[in-house]
Protein backbone atom coordinates (compact mmCIF):
# COMPACT_ATOMS: atom_id res chain seq x y z
CA UNK A 1 0.00 0.00 0.00
CA UNK A 2 2.90 2.36 0.72
CA UNK A 3 6.60 2.60 0.08
CA UNK A 4 7.12 1.95 3.80
CA UNK A 5 4.11 0.27 5.47
CA UNK A 6 2.81 1.85 8.67
CA UNK A 7 4.07 0.15 11.81
CA UNK A 8 0.48 0.40 13.06
CA UNK A 9 -0.75 -1.47 9.97
CA UNK A 10 1.94 -4.13 10.26
CA UNK A 11 1.04 -4.69 13.91
CA UNK A 12 -2.66 -4.82 13.08
CA UNK A 13 -2.05 -7.39 10.32
CA UNK A 14 -0.19 -9.56 12.83
CA UNK A 15 -3.02 -9.30 15.36
CA UNK A 16 -5.57 -10.15 12.67
CA UNK A 17 -3.57 -13.24 11.68
CA UNK A 18 -3.72 -14.50 15.29
CA UNK A 19 -7.33 -13.55 16.07
CA UNK A 20 -9.52 -16.51 16.89
CA UNK A 21 -12.86 -14.94 17.78
CA UNK A 22 -14.90 -14.05 14.64
CA UNK A 23 -16.27 -10.82 16.14
CA UNK A 24 -12.83 -9.68 17.27
CA UNK A 25 -11.44 -10.49 13.81
CA UNK A 26 -14.18 -8.49 12.09
CA UNK A 27 -13.59 -5.49 14.38
CA UNK A 28 -9.87 -5.60 13.62
CA UNK A 29 -10.54 -5.72 9.89
CA UNK A 30 -12.83 -2.68 10.18
CA UNK A 31 -10.04 -0.92 12.09
CA UNK A 32 -7.62 -1.83 9.30
CA UNK A 33 -10.00 -0.30 6.77
CA UNK A 34 -9.82 3.04 8.62
CA UNK A 35 -6.04 3.05 8.24
CA UNK A 36 -6.37 2.30 4.53
CA UNK A 37 -8.84 5.15 4.09
CA UNK A 38 -6.65 7.62 5.96
CA UNK A 39 -3.81 6.75 3.59
CA UNK A 40 -6.10 7.39 0.60
CA UNK A 41 -6.62 3.73 -0.40
CA UNK A 42 -10.38 4.20 -0.61
CA UNK A 43 -11.12 1.27 -2.92
CA UNK A 44 -9.29 -1.17 -0.66
CA UNK A 45 -10.97 0.28 2.43
CA UNK A 46 -14.42 0.06 0.86
CA UNK A 47 -13.86 -3.50 -0.35
CA UNK A 48 -12.70 -4.56 3.11
CA UNK A 49 -15.74 -2.99 4.76
CA UNK A 50 -18.16 -4.58 2.28
CA UNK A 51 -16.63 -7.99 2.93
CA UNK A 52 -16.84 -7.54 6.70
CA UNK A 53 -20.43 -6.33 6.48
CA UNK A 54 -21.44 -9.35 4.37
CA UNK A 55 -19.87 -11.69 6.91
CA UNK A 56 -21.38 -9.68 9.79
CA UNK A 57 -24.88 -10.48 8.51
CA UNK A 58 -24.20 -14.15 9.26
CA UNK A 59 -22.76 -13.46 12.73
CA UNK A 60 -24.38 -12.96 16.09
CA UNK A 61 -25.25 -9.28 16.58
CA UNK A 62 -22.37 -7.29 18.10
CA UNK A 63 -22.71 -3.62 19.13
CA UNK A 64 -18.91 -3.24 19.06
CA UNK A 65 -18.68 -4.50 15.48
CA UNK A 66 -21.62 -2.34 14.40
CA UNK A 67 -19.86 0.67 15.94
CA UNK A 68 -16.56 -0.17 14.25
CA UNK A 69 -18.27 -0.49 10.87
CA UNK A 70 -19.98 2.89 11.29
CA UNK A 71 -16.73 4.53 12.38
CA UNK A 72 -14.78 3.03 9.49
CA UNK A 73 -17.45 4.09 6.99
CA UNK A 74 -17.50 7.60 8.44
CA UNK A 75 -13.72 8.01 8.33
CA UNK A 76 -13.62 6.66 4.77
CA UNK A 77 -16.31 9.12 3.69
CA UNK A 78 -14.55 12.01 5.44
CA UNK A 79 -11.18 11.40 3.78
CA UNK A 80 -12.79 10.68 0.40
CA UNK A 81 -15.08 13.69 0.01
CA UNK A 82 -15.70 15.29 3.45
CA UNK A 83 -19.47 15.00 3.00
CA UNK A 84 -22.10 15.31 5.71
CA UNK A 85 -22.64 11.53 5.65
CA UNK A 86 -19.25 11.15 7.31
CA UNK A 87 -20.32 13.00 10.43
CA UNK A 88 -23.57 11.05 10.64
CA UNK A 89 -21.76 7.71 10.53
CA UNK A 90 -19.24 8.74 13.19
CA UNK A 91 -22.09 10.05 15.36
CA UNK A 92 -23.82 6.67 14.98
CA UNK A 93 -20.61 4.85 15.93
CA UNK A 94 -20.30 7.00 19.03
CA UNK A 95 -23.89 6.34 20.07
CA UNK A 96 -23.52 2.57 19.61
CA UNK A 97 -20.26 2.32 21.54
CA UNK A 98 -21.62 4.50 24.35
CA UNK A 99 -24.81 2.47 24.65
CA UNK A 100 -22.81 -0.78 24.69
CA UNK A 101 -20.37 0.67 27.27
CA UNK A 102 -17.33 -0.23 25.19
CA UNK A 103 -15.11 2.41 26.78
CA UNK A 104 -12.05 2.20 24.51
CA UNK A 105 -14.26 2.55 21.45
CA UNK A 106 -16.28 5.32 23.12
CA UNK A 107 -13.03 7.22 23.66
CA UNK A 108 -11.96 6.74 20.04
CA UNK A 109 -15.33 7.73 18.57
CA UNK A 110 -15.50 10.76 20.90
CA UNK A 111 -12.07 11.84 19.61
CA UNK A 112 -13.30 11.58 16.03
CA UNK A 113 -16.50 13.43 16.97
CA UNK A 114 -14.29 16.26 18.26
CA UNK A 115 -12.42 16.16 14.94
CA UNK A 116 -15.71 16.43 13.05
CA UNK A 117 -16.82 19.30 15.29
CA UNK A 118 -13.56 21.10 14.43
CA UNK A 119 -14.23 20.70 10.70
CA UNK A 120 -17.73 22.19 11.08
CA UNK A 121 -16.72 24.98 13.52
CA UNK A 122 -18.81 23.47 16.31
CA UNK A 123 -16.73 24.94 19.14
CA UNK A 124 -18.91 23.67 21.98
CA UNK A 125 -18.86 20.22 20.40
CA UNK A 126 -15.05 20.27 20.20
CA UNK A 127 -14.73 20.92 23.93
CA UNK A 128 -17.44 18.45 24.94
CA UNK A 129 -16.08 15.54 22.92
CA UNK A 130 -12.45 16.24 23.82
CA UNK A 131 -13.30 16.07 27.51
CA UNK A 132 -15.13 12.79 26.92
CA UNK A 133 -12.32 11.28 24.82
CA UNK A 134 -9.59 12.18 27.29
CA UNK A 135 -11.69 11.01 30.25
CA UNK A 136 -12.61 7.65 28.71
CA UNK A 137 -9.21 6.86 27.17
CA UNK A 138 -6.62 5.18 29.41
CA UNK A 139 -3.08 6.59 29.19
CA UNK A 140 -2.00 3.94 26.66
CA UNK A 141 -4.98 4.37 24.31
CA UNK A 142 -2.72 6.08 21.78
CA UNK A 143 -5.24 6.16 18.90
CA UNK A 144 -7.83 8.11 20.88
CA UNK A 145 -5.32 10.36 22.63
CA UNK A 146 -3.38 11.23 19.46
CA UNK A 147 -6.59 12.20 17.62
CA UNK A 148 -7.95 14.17 20.58
CA UNK A 149 -4.62 15.94 21.15
CA UNK A 150 -4.31 16.86 17.48
CA UNK A 151 -7.82 18.31 17.45
CA UNK A 152 -7.07 20.37 20.57
CA UNK A 153 -3.84 21.63 18.97
CA UNK A 154 -5.59 22.60 15.74
CA UNK A 155 -8.34 24.41 17.63
CA UNK A 156 -5.90 26.52 19.64
CA UNK A 157 -3.75 27.15 16.56
CA UNK A 158 -6.81 28.25 14.56
CA UNK A 159 -7.63 30.71 17.35
CA UNK A 160 -4.15 32.20 17.08
CA UNK A 161 -2.86 30.68 20.33
CA UNK A 162 0.14 28.70 19.14
CA UNK A 163 1.48 28.86 22.71
CA UNK A 164 -1.49 26.76 23.86
CA UNK A 165 -1.34 24.57 20.74
CA UNK A 166 2.31 23.54 21.11
CA UNK A 167 1.88 21.14 24.07
CA UNK A 168 -1.04 19.45 22.35
CA UNK A 169 0.90 19.06 19.10
CA UNK A 170 3.67 17.44 21.14
CA UNK A 171 1.24 15.03 22.83
CA UNK A 172 -0.35 14.13 19.50
CA UNK A 173 3.08 13.37 18.05
CA UNK A 174 4.12 11.27 21.05
CA UNK A 175 0.95 9.13 21.03
CA UNK A 176 1.01 8.67 17.24
CA UNK A 177 4.67 7.68 17.40
CA UNK A 178 3.97 5.20 20.21
CA UNK A 179 1.34 3.50 18.04
CA UNK A 180 3.38 3.69 14.84
CA UNK A 181 0.61 5.74 13.24
CA UNK A 182 2.51 7.93 10.79
CA UNK A 183 -0.72 8.97 9.04
CA UNK A 184 -1.57 11.04 12.12
CA UNK A 185 1.93 12.53 12.08
CA UNK A 186 1.41 13.39 8.40
CA UNK A 187 -1.93 15.00 9.25
CA UNK A 188 -0.27 16.93 12.06
CA UNK A 189 2.38 18.30 9.69
CA UNK A 190 -0.09 19.25 6.94
CA UNK A 191 -2.57 20.87 9.34
CA UNK A 192 0.13 22.82 11.12
CA UNK A 193 1.51 24.07 7.80
CA UNK A 194 -2.01 24.96 6.61
CA UNK A 195 -2.87 26.94 9.74
CA UNK A 196 0.52 28.69 9.89
CA UNK A 197 0.16 29.62 6.24
CA UNK A 198 -3.42 30.80 6.73
CA UNK A 199 -2.42 33.16 9.55
CA UNK A 200 0.58 34.51 7.60
CA UNK A 201 -1.37 35.02 4.37
CA UNK A 202 -4.50 36.64 5.78
CA UNK A 203 -2.64 39.24 7.83
CA UNK A 204 -2.23 41.61 4.84
CA UNK A 205 -5.91 41.12 3.96
CA UNK A 206 -7.45 41.65 7.40
CA UNK A 207 -4.88 43.84 9.16
CA UNK A 208 -3.49 45.77 6.19
CA UNK A 209 0.03 44.94 7.35
CA UNK A 210 2.68 43.08 5.36
CA UNK A 211 3.20 39.48 6.26
CA UNK A 212 6.17 38.75 8.49
CA UNK A 213 8.99 37.40 6.27
CA UNK A 214 10.17 34.96 8.94
CA UNK A 215 6.65 33.63 9.45
CA UNK A 216 6.26 33.16 5.69
CA UNK A 217 9.58 31.34 5.39
CA UNK A 218 8.80 29.05 8.32
CA UNK A 219 5.31 28.28 6.99
CA UNK A 220 6.73 27.56 3.52
CA UNK A 221 9.28 25.16 4.99
CA UNK A 222 6.49 23.47 6.93
CA UNK A 223 4.38 23.07 3.78
CA UNK A 224 7.32 21.63 1.85
CA UNK A 225 8.16 19.25 4.70
CA UNK A 226 4.55 18.10 4.82
CA UNK A 227 4.53 17.39 1.10
CA UNK A 228 7.82 15.47 1.25
CA UNK A 229 6.59 13.42 4.20
CA UNK A 230 3.41 12.52 2.29
CA UNK A 231 5.57 11.42 -0.65
CA UNK A 232 7.68 9.27 1.67
CA UNK A 233 4.61 7.58 3.15
CA UNK A 234 2.73 7.24 -0.12
CA UNK A 235 -0.17 9.09 1.48
CA UNK A 236 -2.78 9.99 -1.13
CA UNK A 237 -5.52 11.59 1.00
CA UNK A 238 -5.86 15.38 1.26
CA UNK A 239 -2.65 15.89 -0.74
CA UNK A 240 -3.88 19.27 -1.97
CA UNK A 241 -3.43 20.96 1.43
CA UNK A 242 0.35 21.29 1.15
CA UNK A 243 0.16 22.51 -2.45
CA UNK A 244 -2.48 25.16 -1.74
CA UNK A 245 -0.60 26.32 1.36
CA UNK A 246 2.57 26.64 -0.70
CA UNK A 247 0.72 28.61 -3.39
CA UNK A 248 -0.67 31.09 -0.87
CA UNK A 249 2.74 31.58 0.70
CA UNK A 250 4.36 32.19 -2.69
CA UNK A 251 1.66 34.79 -3.34
CA UNK A 252 2.35 36.46 0.01
CA UNK A 253 6.03 36.65 -0.96
CA UNK A 254 5.16 38.32 -4.26
CA UNK A 255 6.01 35.38 -6.53
CA UNK A 256 2.86 35.87 -8.60
CA UNK A 257 3.61 33.58 -11.55
CA UNK A 258 4.81 30.67 -9.39
CA UNK A 259 1.83 31.07 -7.07
CA UNK A 260 -0.62 31.12 -9.99
CA UNK A 261 0.87 27.93 -11.43
CA UNK A 262 0.52 26.23 -8.04
CA UNK A 263 -3.08 27.41 -7.67
CA UNK A 264 -4.02 26.21 -11.16
CA UNK A 265 -2.64 22.73 -10.51
CA UNK A 266 -3.94 22.64 -6.94
CA UNK A 267 -7.56 23.60 -7.65
CA UNK A 268 -8.66 20.36 -9.37
CA UNK A 269 -6.72 18.33 -6.80
CA UNK A 270 -8.53 20.16 -3.98
CA UNK A 271 -11.89 19.47 -5.61
CA UNK A 272 -11.04 15.75 -5.87
CA UNK A 273 -10.13 15.84 -2.16
CA UNK A 274 -13.62 17.13 -1.34
CA UNK A 275 -12.34 20.59 -0.40
CA UNK A 276 -15.07 22.48 -2.25
CA UNK A 277 -15.12 25.06 0.54
CA UNK A 278 -11.78 26.54 -0.62
CA UNK A 279 -12.93 27.06 -4.21
CA UNK A 280 -14.03 30.66 -3.73
CA UNK A 281 -10.81 31.56 -1.92
CA UNK A 282 -8.65 29.95 -4.60
CA UNK A 283 -10.38 31.84 -7.40
CA UNK A 284 -9.93 35.10 -5.47
CA UNK A 285 -6.23 34.38 -4.94
CA UNK A 286 -5.79 33.52 -8.62
CA UNK A 287 -7.54 36.76 -9.57
CA UNK A 288 -5.04 38.69 -7.45
CA UNK A 289 -2.11 36.89 -9.09
CA UNK A 290 -3.41 37.66 -12.58
CA UNK A 291 -3.97 41.30 -11.61
CA UNK A 292 -0.43 41.59 -10.27
CA UNK A 293 0.89 40.06 -13.50
CA UNK A 294 -0.88 42.77 -15.51
CA UNK A 295 -3.58 40.46 -16.87
CA UNK A 296 -6.49 42.63 -15.78
CA UNK A 297 -9.20 41.14 -17.99
CA UNK A 298 -8.34 37.60 -16.87
CA UNK A 299 -8.25 38.84 -13.27
CA UNK A 300 -11.78 40.22 -13.58
CA UNK A 301 -13.05 36.93 -15.00
CA UNK A 302 -11.38 35.04 -12.15
CA UNK A 303 -12.91 37.43 -9.61
CA UNK A 304 -16.33 36.71 -11.07
CA UNK A 305 -15.67 32.99 -10.66
CA UNK A 306 -14.90 33.65 -7.02
CA UNK A 307 -18.16 35.55 -6.57
CA UNK A 308 -20.06 32.77 -8.33
CA UNK A 309 -18.56 30.24 -5.90
CA UNK A 310 -20.02 32.01 -2.85
CA UNK A 311 -22.79 29.92 -1.32
CA UNK A 312 -25.23 30.80 1.51
CA UNK A 313 -23.70 28.41 4.05
CA UNK A 314 -20.12 29.38 3.24
CA UNK A 315 -17.88 29.55 6.31
CA UNK A 316 -17.51 33.08 7.66
CA UNK A 317 -13.72 33.15 7.49
CA UNK A 318 -13.68 31.90 3.89
CA UNK A 319 -16.25 34.53 2.90
CA UNK A 320 -14.34 37.28 4.70
CA UNK A 321 -11.00 36.23 3.19
CA UNK A 322 -12.49 36.12 -0.30
CA UNK A 323 -14.22 39.51 0.00
CA UNK A 324 -11.05 41.00 1.49
CA UNK A 325 -8.94 39.78 -1.41
CA UNK A 326 -11.46 40.93 -4.03
CA UNK A 327 -11.69 44.33 -2.35
CA UNK A 328 -7.96 44.77 -2.90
Amino acid sequence: MTAGPLRALVGLDATIANAGDPIELACLRAERATLMARMGSFERATAELEAVRREHERMQSSPALAAWLCLAEGITAMYRDQGLAARDRVRRAHALSTAARVRPLTALTAAWMAHMAYIYNDYAGIARHLVEALTEAPPDHHAARSRASLTAAQSYHWAGRIDFAQPWYRRAHEHALAEGDTTTIAHLLSSRAWLSGMHACTRPIFDGEPACPDALSQALMAADSSGHFDDHLGRASLRSMARITRARLLLAQGHWADALAQFESGLPLAMSDGMDYVKLMLHAEMAWCRFKLGRSEEALQEARRAEASLIPDCEGEDRASTHGRLAQ
